[in-house]
């Protein structure tokens, strides 16, 4: 009975309904004063409206909101009694009973509202910091993340709400570079629209993502996207014996780069406790690998007696395979293959390794596409495809690393004769060299 005498304007006054009962909307002759709200005992004191100060035994006091959103009766904090005044209180209930009155959701407005005060800037760095935590392999491409909106986006749309930039001031960003420095530019923008992802789906941007669809509306880039130069894998049995001559650190991980065909980053990250006693087999955490999965690799012989070579002379206090030189305790630097490789082939990257044992598989070793895009640690088939089909193909990919090693390390043989290397491999199984 208590809604059927009273409703409420707009602007929060009273107005009789008429009928019986109890009266709605804010209850005038309850309402609080400024020194009662600092005196308040503990407990919870009404002040009309849904509007309450939560006191605490503590002697904390905030503000409390009662409202029945879509049927459903729901509390909002507004904030500490000793930062809002009471006047600042009445005026959110009132703001917030007026979005309800108009289906919206409380919740919602206040993080439109919030959104209002975080920049282009703030935001792209919040994102940055959830996008790579934890991340610990490519920290170049994590560097390069924010620095590429720093040196861009920042200067224009930086200090702008996030909710307040438009298309154009985007298209403003990207249209000197466009075409000057295309993949720059690409980089840009979608880096551009993961911050403003985030942003929408935060609730502090109430209009979509302006950067969605730009690419779209720009002029044609008329270069084609560059991936990583790949040695020839004709040219690997070369490499692998200057590799051979040297004994450092670096010449080691690059040595078990090009045997695994692994990311450089997983191999910097690796630590003795990854592998079985026997080296048979390496199994990398998931937070180590690009997928965030754990993933299981064969170890070849030549990769064994690579490992077996270090542990020998490992420190036993040191867990790390590949060690800095300079700081035992910390993983090599990300330059130090990369200028090693380059040193011997100047166009050559670290990460081209992978490619041309993509290649030589394809070409030499005919393998199945399924095993090699398994051995490159790969994604194959579509989730559905993947829940079915979990296999890891660890035998044919033993057999397929065991393969490539031979072809690597050259090992006397022709490398143009699949046969002879399989009957190899064979004769060392069989005489317990992989043991």
């Amino acid at each position: 009975m208590w809604d059927k005498m009273w409703g409420e304007n707009m602007d929060g006054s009273l107005i009789d309904t008429g009928g019986m009962g109890k009266k709605r909307g804010p209850h005038l002759e309850s309402r609080l004063t400024a020194a009662f709200v600092r005196s308040a005992p503990p407990g919870r004191h009404t002040d009309g409206g849904g509007l309450y100060l939560q006191v605490d035994a503590t002697g904390a006091r905030r503000w409390l909101l009662r409202l029945t959103v879509r049927g459903r009766r729901r509390d909002y904090g507004l904030g500490s009694a000793r930062i809002i005044s009471l006047a600042d209180a009445r005026a959110k209930a009132l703001e917030l009973r007026r979005v309800v009155a108009g289906g919206g959701n409380p919740r919602s407005y206040a993080r439109a509202v919030k959104g209002k005060d975080i920049t282009f800037s703030e935001m792209a760095r919040r994102v940055h910091e959830r996008k790579f935590k934890d991340r610990k392999n490519n920290g170049k491409h994590i560097a390069q993340w924010i620095r590429t909106l720093e040196t861009y986006a920042f200067p224009t749309i930086g200090s702008v709400s996030v909710d307040d930039i438009h298309q154009d001031e985007i298209e403003h960003i990207l249209d000197p570079i466009w075409t000057s420095k295309p993949e720059t530019a690409r980089r840009v923008l979608q880096r551009i629209s993961t911050v403003f992802d985030h942003a929408c789906g935060a609730g502090f941007r109430t209009r979509g993502n302006p950067a969605q669809g730009l690419a779209r509306l720009m002029r044609d880039q008329r270069d084609k996207p560059k991936n990583f130069v790949a040695l020839d894998y004709a040219n690997m049995p070369h490499l692998w014996r200057i590799l051979s001559r040297s004994s450092s650190v670096g010449a080691y991980a690059l040595r078990f780069t090009i045997l695994t065909a692994l990311r450089s980053g997983t191999v910097r990250l690796a630590t003795w406790d990854q592998f079985d006693e026997s080296l048979e087999e390496w199994t990398i955490p998931g937070e180590n690998m690009k997928g965030r999965e754990k993933f299981v690799v064969p170890l070849s012989m030549p990769a064994k007696e690579l490992l077996k070579a270090l542990r020998e002379t490992r420190s036993p206090a040191n867990h790390l395979v590949f060690p800095s030189p300079s700081n035992p305790s910390k993983i090599i630097s990300e330059n130090t293959m990369r200028k090693l490789l380059q040193s011997h082939y100047p166009t050559a990257t670290v990460h081209g390794m992978r490619a041309a044992f993509r290649t030589w598989a394809a070409e030499v070793a005919n393998a199945r596409d399924d095993v090699a895009e398994t051995a490159l640690a790969h994604v194959v088939g579509s989730k559905t495809v993947r829940a079915y089909n979990r296999t890891e193909h660890l035998d044919e990919r033993h057999m397929l690393m065991e393969q490539w090693g031979l072809w690597v390390t050259g090992d006397h043989m022709p490398f143009n004769d699949m046969k002879t290397i399989n009957g190899e491999i064979m004769k060392r199984w069989v005489g317990g060299e992989n043991l």
